[in-house]
């Protein structure tokens, strides 16, 4: 329900100074936000052109940048739309997080809000009309279309490999507001560097000195780099102990925003790239928050900022074939040694990832073994891989009797190369199928099989095990099937029994 809002005279005086021409944008800040802008933080807000793309290390304050500066058109202009769009909608709503953490705490700031909706999405309504939405923006930005914008973040859309998004959302800055005044029109593009070819292109576009940049284009686009060491809020205690986390090749793209160099890698990035399916995670999202309210059963996901999805799944379905595959680890994602869980539906091809699961050990290998017990009852497997090498083995052993698993995994002690094969076959193949999943992506896209052993790999080994029962298992059913005879009958009876035939 809307509140009827009343503000101070201080208030009007203070919207009145941070309309960008009168440059009062950080007493704003201050008063509603209790939030100082850097300088960078600054300049982003007042940057003229319309077209700017930020990219932004660990901890360099881009939320912050971009959250505050919506909030203060928002609150300046009436009848202002904004929009924070992202490929998943928890990505899409951490601005909306950060935002409602001010409303919390800044009575002040909580005065110009008159509504806060929740469903489908996040969005809030200010005192004078003007709106801020958060939305995931779904494949070519389907679920934006018909709207008109103010201004638009597309946040990591780096994440997005052919940037079709991009293109949509911009056709969406358009038209008048309510008061008859043109929309800003402004496209904001921010996030980590990736290897999406057009993302660099963006950047570089902007970029004074860039390897695109033409007097032409920087009319039209502006480019800033911001790296964690920027953030002068930052203590050098805890920038070294972020960096203490990270290879040299991660402190380089999370921390320093530079371009990955991702040398040479053992799976090309166009097929890794070619067997994801943004189909998958739009159903997702039309599942869980749908427009009726009607959440379908079945499907549920688990996304952490930064990390991305940790927890995928979508229902069983009767009369279908699976494959699943488990890594064992006692880590936290997205540590090495972190444990995984991977089921796919081999029925047809390509094979789809129905069960993904990157759980969080925290020194333990309980949480591996129940959520691999989950998978198995209720997906009934036909075959059930583990990677069972030195202390594993004794996991697979032990641990499993313990939870009541019936011992029919297959081991793969010894037969990394070929699990590797099997896996670079189905990539370049696409026979496998999964949503836009940001950690197993940027594992396939790290991994280098002459040079592994400090780079994190589970999801990488448990995907290889998915790939190799699909040669063991999915192509004898896809062969027999046709043939008439009963053969996947006798494989169901045999996944319900528990053994592989």
């Amino acid at each position: 329900m809307r509140r009827q809002l009343k503000l101070s005279n201080i208030d009007y005086q203070v919207l009145a100074s941070a309309l960008r021409e009168n440059s009062g944008y950080h007493y704003a800040t201050r008063w509603y936000l209790d939030w100082e802008p850097l300088p960078y933080q600054y300049a982003f807000h007042h940057i003229p052109i319309k077209n700017t793309t930020f990219l932004a290390g660990i901890g360099s304050g881009k939320t912050a940048s971009v959250s505050a500066s919506n909030v203060i058109d928002c609150l300046t202009l009436p009848g202002f739309r904004a929009l924070n769009a992202s490929i998943t909608a928890k990505q899409a709503e951490l601005a909306f997080q950060m935002v409602d953490t001010w409303r919390e705490n800044i009575s002040r700031f909580a005065n110009t809000i008159s509504d806060i909706g929740l469903r489908p999405y996040p969005t809030i309504t200010f005192w004078n009309g003007s709106t801020y939405e958060f939305r995931t923006a779904g494949q070519g930005a389907k679920f934006i279309r018909g709207s008109e914008y103010d201004r638009i973040n597309y946040d990591e859309p780096g994440l997005d490999p052919d940037g079709e998004a991009i293109r949509v959302l911009r056709g969406r800055l358009r038209g008048k507001r309510p008061d008859g005044s043109s929309r800003m029109a402004r496209m904001d593009v921010t996030g980590t560097p990736t290897a999406a070819p057009w993302f660099r292109e963006r950047f570089e576009n902007g970029l004074r000195g860039g390897q695109f940049a033409t007097p032409e284009t920087l009319k039209y686009y502006r480019s800033m780099r911001i790296t964690t060491y920027d953030n002068t809020h930052l203590t050098p205690e805890q920038i070294a102990l972020i960096e203490a986390e990270y290879p040299p090749e991660m402190v380089a793209v999370e921390m320093r925003a530079e371009w990955p160099d991702f040398g040479i890698s053992t799976f090309p990035h166009g097929h890794i790239q070619a067997c994801v399916d943004r189909d998958m995670n739009d159903a997702m999202e039309i599942a869980l928050r749908p427009e009726n309210g009607m959440v379908k059963a079945g499907y549920e996901e688990e996304e952490w900022p930064r990390v991305g999805h940790v927890f995928w799944k979508t229902p069983v379905k009767n009369g279908h074939l699976y494959v699943m595959a488990g890594d064992p680890g006692v880590d936290v994602p997205p540590r090495r040694n972190s444990p995984c869980i991977m089921v796919f539906d081999i029925t047809k091809m390509p094979a789809e990832m129905v069960y993904f699961h990157w759980a969080s050990g925290k020194g333990s290998y309980d949480p591996f073994l129940q959520s691999y017990k989950r998978a198995v009852e209720e997906y009934r497997p036909l075959a059930k891989g583990i990677d069972a090498t030195g202390t594993q083995k004794a996991l697979a052993d032990l641990g499993f009797e313990k939870v009541g698993i019936q011992m029919d995994s297959i081991h793969f002690g010894g037969q990394k190369d070929e699990l590797i094969n099997s896996l670079l076959v189905a990539l370049t193949s696409h026979d496998l199928r999964y949503p836009m999943l940001s950690g197993l992506i940027s594992q396939l896209q790290n991994y280098n099989r002459d040079d592994d052993r400090d780079i994190a790999q589970d999801l990488v080994m448990t995907l290889a095990q998915i790939a190799y029962l699909m040669r063991r298992t999915a192509g004898e059913a896809r062969v027999a099937v046709p043939k008439k005879n009963n053969f996947f009958n006798r494989l169901q009876r045999t996944s319900n029994a528990g053994r592989i035939r």
